[in-house]
């Protein structure tokens, strides 16, 4: 009689009925056809029945297993407009956690949502440059067992950074003409960089508008609205250019918030072929002025200006437009009440020397000639932004110049931009009623 064999023999179909009556009542075990006898330990021997704990353990490595990454755990070089995105195949994602572990550069978690039921969670914001990153996911069975399962990845390092400055900015109050101007400090040559760039920007408007959006040059992007700015009109210009692919190696970096406002509608007609400009305030003409415009051999360019800026004196030399000062036609002056209107030098200004000319003929060098008292009420009530438009010239505005580039290009050239409306305030409460008592 061999009763360790005949116990090894029976002993297999005993543990198989034990362990398919355990399984019937809802522990997923492990069934083992390992005959040999349990040696004495502290732990479970090799082919014993599972425990719960291992049940729970193996659980978790199932869902731990069924959570996939991307970008992929330990990928380099990522893109800063990559999204993060967690998928599970199991059970459902209840966290996710996205941080920074490079130091000092941590930073707050990244935003994201879950999607699918569950199943899938996608960040919704750009990623920082050069700097490792952690995903942590939990992820729930649907008896209530957890797993966390992790990786990492870093970002790409820039060639350098791109970045903008706005203007108007800083509260200024403008002319109705005035468009929105974003300068990068570097050149964008990259058509598909060029339009995604319009996404990174939030134009809010009071009073919202058309508008739309053009490329000047590979470093200047302007915005204005389709027609005159709406007297009153309050604007906010958000640049966030975090996660900018602007093509080349080159990333955007960095958020500005311009704010300004539009003033009264002052819109001045200078009329070179009457010899005279006549001023408007909000539609109404407040004055008008004699003026000698530029000769024919230097006409003044015609065109919807627009006022760039203000001095009350400059010095003007006529070797800056190719006259050579000790000329006959020379001239190095000092200039009162300027109101500058485009890049080529051309000025509404005090000319006290062409008085006699003004009104009847043109004799000036491009420039707007009014007398030093004209000048000087024009030079007061103008501000940047303003629009002079000049007309009954020969000559045609000059592409480029920053004077008349705006108004002059035609508005079916302009990309069609999305405006913002301002939020509105939540309406207050209503007052609750008064209570009144019964009568008697």
């Amino acid at each position: 009689m061999r009763p360790s064999g005949f116990w090894s023999h029976w002993s297999r179909g005993v543990i198989v009925t034990v362990l398919a009556g355990i399984l019937c009542a809802g522990f997923g075990l492990t069934v083992t056809d390992t005959a040999r006898p349990w040696p004495p330990s502290s732990s479970a021997p090799a082919g014993a029945p599972a425990t719960a704990a291992d049940v729970i353990a193996a659980q978790r490595s199932a869902l731990a297993s069924a959570v996939s990454f991307h970008p992929e755990p330990g990928a380099t070089g990522v893109s800063l407009d990559a999204p993060v995105v967690v998928t599970t195949k199991s059970g459902r994602l209840t966290a996710v956690r996205v941080t920074t572990t490079s130091v000092p550069r941590a930073a707050a978690p990244l935003a994201g949502a879950t999607v699918s039921a569950g199943r899938t969670w996608w960040s919704n914001g750009p990623l920082a440059s050069a700097t490792s990153y952690r995903v942590t996911a939990t992820v729930a069975g649907p008896d209530g067992v957890t797993a966390q399962s992790s990786a990492t990845f870093r970002t790409l390092a820039p060639i350098a950074t791109v970045n903008a400055t706005v203007f108007p900015s800083g509260g200024l109050s403008v002319g109705v003409a005035q468009p929105i101007v974003i300068r990068f400090n570097h050149y964008i040559d990259d058509m598909s960089a060029r339009a995604a760039v319009l996404r990174h920007f939030t134009v809010t408007e009071s009073r919202p508008v058309p508008g739309g959006w053009y490329w000047f040059s590979a470093n200047e992007l302007h915005f204005r609205p389709k027609a005159f700015w709406p007297t009153g009109e309050k604007v906010t210009v958000v640049s966030d250019l975090d996660g900018w692919n602007a093509g080349h190696g080159l990333w955007g970096q960095g958020e500005v918030v311009a704010q300004f406002s539009i003033g009264d509608a002052r819109v001045s007609v200078a009329n070179l072929a009457t010899h005279r400009m006549t001023v408007t305030d909000n539609g109404r003409v407040i004055a008008t002025f004699p003026l000698s415009g530029g000769k024919p051999a230097d006409p003044t360019m015609n065109g919807v200006h627009i006022v760039l800026d203000r001095e009350s004196v400059v010095r003007m030399i006529s070797s800056t437009n190719g006259i050579p000062v000790n000329s006959s036609d020379g001239y190095d002056e000092l200039v009162y009440s300027d109101v500058h209107i485009s890049d080529s030098g051309e000025y509404v200004h005090a000319a006290p020397w062409s008085v006699a000319s003004q009104g009847r003929t043109n004799v000036s060098h491009g420039c707007i000639n009014l007398s030093p008292a004209d000048a000087l009420t024009f030079f007061g009530f103008s501000r940047v932004g303003d629009v002079v438009m000049v007309v009954g010239g020969p000559r045609p505005p000059a592409r480029g110049d920053h004077g008349v580039m705006d108004w002059d290009t035609a508005w079916n050239q302009w990309t069609a931009g999305t405006v913002h409306a301002v939020a509105a305030p939540p309406k207050p409460p209503k007052p609750p009623k008064p209570h009144l008592a019964p009568r008697r």
